[in-house]
This record gives structure tokens, sequence and C-alpha cells, in this order.
């Protein structure tokens, strides 16, 4: 990811603290802007979610490597920590597609990606079948928990963390990580 698309992603997400996705006009938005690609808005929300994994990069050089469970709830934790640097940004987003779930289909195979990039991350392997279950387990589990941060008011994201931290104890007793 490039400066010019950090920029764009972090320009994006500071308009969002204040107004809804539906008010950006893309042209005007983008006038000022070196990206090319934007096409619609969907394309600046597929930018968020590449910033969003550009950071996860970045953070999980401090977890600790231990077992792929631990590290999955580590690298879990990681993203919702970053999602909450722009908690009003996110929280437009996520209320955006709320009323639009028609639209997420647009963000399914960039969301897939995401969730093997976490899994990667925890030394979990994605190939195989095995693999394609554990992602979708993943992928299941990271929004599950998702709608938890997103009323998870409190900073240390407590609530979250006990509900990925539960979710993660059911699933383990049913597949091993």
């Amino acid at each position: 990811m490039n400066q010019n698309k950090i920029s764009l992603a972090k320009k994006t997400l500071k308009y969002l603290e204040k107004k809804n996705l539906r008010d950006i006009n893309l042209k005007n938005f983008l006038s000022n802007t070196k990206v090319s690609g934007m096409n619609n808005k969907i394309d600046l929300i597929l930018n968020i979610n590449d910033f969003f994994d550009l950071q996860l990069k970045k953070n999980i050089v401090n977890i600790e490597k231990s077992s792929q469970r631990d590290m999955l709830f580590e690298i879990m934790m990681a993203r919702y920590d970053i999602l909450n640097e722009y908690r009003v940004s996110v929280k437009n987003i996520i209320n955006h597609f709320m009323s639009k779930p028609q639209e997420v289909i647009k963000f399914i195979p960039k969301l897939i990606e995401s969730k093997i990039l976490i899994a990667t991350f925890a030394n979990i392997n994605p190939s195989g079948i095995q693999g394609v279950i554990k992602i979708k387990i993943i992928f299941v589990l990271y929004y599950i928990t998702l709608f938890t941060w997103f009323n998870d008011e409190n900073e240390s994201l407590e609530k979250t963390m006990s509900m990925l931290d539960k979710y993660l104890n059911y699933v383990e007793k049913v597949i091993k990580f």
C-alpha cells in the first residue's frame, strides 16, 4: 500500500467521523488525491480495509509467539484496537452497511483475504479443507465479535475481549486450532 492510498484512507476515515458514506461526492472527494482506481465508494472502503490490514501487519511484531488459539486471540484483539482508533468512522461505515446489507456482498472477497491474513499471522494454515473450515470459523468469529465491539464503549474493550475468549473456547471444543 503506497503513501497516497494511506493518506486517502486517513482522509476518508476523518471525513466519516462527521458525515455518512452516502454524503461523499466521489468526484469532489478525490479531486486533490493522487490515487487511481477509486471508482466508487466501495473502493474507498476497500482501501480503508487495506489500511487496517497494513496497521495490523505493523502491530503483530509485538505479539508473543504462543499457541495458535492465543495468537488468534491477540491478533483479533489487535485488529479491534485498530478499529477503536477510528471508532466513530468505523461505526458510521457499519451503520451504512446495516442499512444496505446487499452492498456487503461486494466486500466478501476482501474480507476473506483479511481473515486469511489473520490466520496466517496466527500460524494457522489456510490451505486445504481444514484451512478453509478454519477461515470460515475465523470469519464468523470476527464478525460476531465485531457486534460486541460495536457496543463496547470501554476503552480497554473488556466486553469484546471476554466475548472473543468465550467464542474461542467454544470453537476450541469443536475444532482444534
